[in-house]
């Protein structure tokens, strides 16, 4: 698989001139630091040169803004830690140091490190699972890229599909011979919403305007696969049923503006098709395999591609990211040591793997151009990149970055 990436465009734009349009400034920072700002911010500063292996001298502290945190956590909770639920007065911190932009969030005497600023554009899902769950169902999460702020997003979660602008399809097993499709939104955790129930439910996707949905449907025992398209207001009674070509098998289902495209198998390999299914009559076409939407999200450039492999490293599984030249030439970005991974995507600027570390549920984020290397446990499995914000995040939020940005902007004028 290879393709551009395109991340989270509008939200890392925002971030990004938030910060290079001098955030020094007393137009978008605090007054002049206190001294017990600046023990703070040393603190922080220290911290920062231990993580990246640098000189305190080789990181800048390039802003300040106040903050009020709802509780001690000071805006980064960590996954089983509990909290003053008190409002506590502190500060957002943001160093520069090896091409990148971190933030730090303090109090008067304790602070937080939350890693580059681009990651919290991005987040993960993963599903915790439920003891003495009958049907064997899971809880849905989302969580940063550091592996903090998780929020439960929906429970009785079986298999999960993210989305474009928050939405997560997912399925739930009601019994033995049933499941039920639904979705649910990040910015609203536990509303989740009916599309679908049959016997079996494979892959499923939004359409562009995410007015419609498809989805790969077994209705019954002994029945075939198909697909069924309906609307996402629920109205059952409105799905279209499609028969699936050349009686192949399910393997992934995406939309093309108007038209939808599944990816199915059989014993010699997987094929594509296409089709209209607003169409009078909607028929099948075959397609080329890298048609499918993302399938060559690995090619970076007309020169470059990325490719994540596993590794052997003194007898133990690791994990290699490297841009590869067209001429062969290989440039390794950032090797993971003891990790078993079990799968990888993009997210935006990052190269997102999961699997185990250590006997436990892992993730990193490699930046694809600097291989800065963000790791994560979250303590469960069923792992997968998420390209939206994580919940009450302490960066400021899009509308505020962007308000920010277009003052500080004026200001230069």
């Amino acid at each position: 698989m290879k393709c551009s990436f395109l991340g989270n465009q509008r939200f890392l734009c925002a971030l990004i001139i938030l910060i290079t349009c001098g955030l020094c400034s007393a137009a978008v920072g605090s007054a002049k630091p206190k001294s017990e700002e600046l023990s703070i911010s040393s603190k922080c500063s220290a911290d920062l040169a231990n993580k990246l292996d640098l000189k305190t001298q080789d990181i800048k502290l390039v802003n300040i803004e106040s903050a009020v945190w709802p509780n001690t956590a000071l805006g980064i909770p960590e996954v089983g830690k509990v909290y003053a639920q008190v409002q506590t007065p502190g500060k957002r911190l943001y160093f520069q140091a090896k091409g990148h932009y971190f933030i730090y969030t303090t109090s008067d005497k304790a602070f937080k490190y939350g890693g580059p600023l681009t990651a919290w554009a991005y987040s993960m899902l993963y599903l915790k699972p439920v003891a003495n769950e009958p049907n064997l169902n899971s809880d849905l999460y989302q969580c940063s890229l550091i592996g903090t702020n998780n929020m439960p997003l929906a429970s009785g979660v079986s298999e999960y599909y993210p989305q474009e602008n928050g939405k997560i399809i997912f399925t739930r097993r009601t019994s033995r011979s049933s499941f039920d499709l639904l979705y649910v939104d990040a910015k609203e955790p536990g509303k989740e919403k009916e599309l679908y129930s049959a016997f079996c439910l494979g892959a499923a996707a939004f359409s562009r305007n995410q007015d419609q949905w498809a989805a790969f449907v077994r209705p019954r025992l002994a029945y075939e696969w198909t697909i069924v398209v309906g609307r996402t207001d629920g109205d059952s009674s409105k799905a279209v049923t499609l028969q699936l070509p050349e009686d192949k098998r399910p393997e992934n289902i995406a939309w093309s503006g108007d038209d939808l495209i599944i990816m199915i198998k059989d014993d010699n390999g997987s094929s594509v098709y296409s089709t209209n299914p607003a169409a009078e009559s909607p028929a099948w076409k075959k397609i080329g395999i890298y048609d499918f939407p993302g399938h060559n999200k690995f090619l970076l450039n007309k020169s470059e591609s990325l490719e994540i492999n596993e590794i052997k490293k003194d007898d133990k599984p690791g994990a290699e990211v490297a841009r590869v030249w067209f001429t062969g030439d290989k440039n390794v970005v950032a090797t993971i040591a003891d990790f078993k991974m079990k799968g990888y995507d993009i997210l935006g600027p990052y190269a997102f793997l999961w699997g185990e570390k250590d006997s436990r549920d892992a993730a990193y984020s490699v930046d694809i151009g600097s291989g800065l290397t963000i790791s994560a446990y979250p303590g469960a499995g069923t792992i997968k990149p998420f390209n939206y914000p994580p919940y009450k995040s302490p960066v400021p939020a899009q509308e505020k970055m962007e308000e920010l940005s277009n003052k500080q902007s004026g200001s230069t004028e």
